[in-house]
């Protein structure tokens, strides 16, 4: 049994314990997968949480 597993992940993610960086390691070291990421945090594993200014003005 690996340690800690999907649901204790989750758990300490909630109780903020772990940053998305943190959580995308988990994903590097294939201990969950991208699925469990965007379950576990709500965001997509594949697109980047940034903000990017273009120049625009309103």
């Amino acid at each position: 049994m690996k340690y800690p597993a999907l649901s204790d992940i989750k758990q300490f993610y909630d109780w903020g314990c772990y940053t998305d960086e943190e959580m995308r390691e988990y994903v590097r070291i294939n201990w969950i997968t991208p699925a469990e990421y965007e379950q576990v945090t709500g965001r997509s594993y594949y697109k980047p949480a940034v903000s990017v200014d273009l120049g625009s003005t309103q």
